[in-house]
């Protein structure tokens, strides 16, 4: 049997120029969880992104002030200190005169005792064949390691997945992707969490498989000036390329982020029967350290894009 291996790696890179690739029409990657969304849209984060711009307001050794809406929503992006080990990523900064160069990657190994199971029956998201795994066939290993922490109905509940990794946590939540910004849906996923449930069985679990891979310039960042300790700066590249894919053999993140400074309510309900759990509408998917308030990636999953069709249906 092979292990269900949830991979993470997140590299970024300061540089001066850099090419976009656009791979999707209806999915994007947010420089942190308080941009504004679309809610018509996939939308990706990693904190990566977040950790360069922390460690680039340290480098030139006072705060970015700028009046930009986009520089605000950087320097209040929720952060906490737990987010990862100080082991658990790297950094290489160098500065030359008034250009910043800075190198934050880190990688997170995930495993599940269990793999999942692929599903051959049909399945639908938002009314789209696509192909799904979980578990149809009753599995006792699978419901040992994939715990149903909140359930208000079969379009509003929380799972929480088990890794060998006990130091991490994959959530999946299906019904609270409304909200102005990521932060907003984080919290009603948190709050529902926080009720928890009485009801520890379900009859079946299904998982759209999922495949993002997109890249953003962040073009509400880039141009943007600033002084710190009397010398200017302009960022000129804020760019950041996540590629995200979970199915029945296990979930990957490759994550680099580019940024250049150069000079210049829901109650849980009670249920007769087990339920089945299937995320056939719009979910959320998170990778957090167990306990910390914030995840290291969020995926808000809103439309079929990024899902691979089943056209044997």
């Amino acid at each position: 049997m092979k292990t269900l291996y949830p991979y993470l790696l997140a590299a970024m890179v300061l540089m001066i120029a850099c090419k976009k690739t656009r791979y999707y029409s209806r999915s994007q990657i947010v420089p942190n969880m308080l941009t504004p969304v679309d809610v018509s849209k996939n939308i990706a984060f990693s904190a990566s992104f977040t950790l360069a711009w922390n460690e680039m307001r340290k480098q030139v050794g006072a705060p970015i002030n700028n009046k930009a809406k986009a520089v605000k929503w950087m320097n209040d992006s929720p952060l906490s200190e737990d987010l990862l080990g100080p082991k658990e990523y790297k950094k290489d900064v160098r500065i030359d005169g008034a250009q910043i160069t800075l190198l934050v990657n880190f990688q997170k190994d995930l495993g599940f005792e269990v793999p999942m199971q692929p599903l051959h029956q049909p399945f639908t998201f938002n009314g789209k064949p696509v192909k799904a795994f979980g578990m149809i066939d009753y599995d006792p290993e699978i419901i040992g390691e994939a715990h149903l922490i909140y359930y208000r109905d079969e379009d509003h509940f929380v799972m929480n997945l088990d890794s060998k990794d006990k130091s991490s946590d994959m959530i999946l939540a299906k019904g609270f992707n409304k909200g102005a910004n990521l932060h907003v849906i984080l919290q009603q996923v948190q709050g529902a969490i926080r009720k928890g449930t009485t009801i520890t069985e379900y009859a079946s679990l299904q998982i759209p498989v999922l495949k993002f891979m997109e890249e953003e310039h962040f073009k509400e960042l880039e141009g943007i000036d600033f002084k710190a300790k009397g010398q200017s700066y302009k960022i000129k590249t804020a760019r950041q390329k996540t590629s995200f894919t979970l199915d029945q053999e296990g979930a990957k993140v490759v994550d680099a982020a580019e940024l250049a400074v150069a000079a210049a309510t829901l109650d849980s309900g009670e249920v007769k029967r087990p339920p089945n759990l299937i995320f056939d509408k719009p979910f959320v998917v998170l990778l957090q350290k167990k306990k910390s308030a914030f995840p290291y990636f969020m995926l808000k999953v809103e439309n079929d894009e990024i899902m691979d069709a089943n056209n044997e249906e």
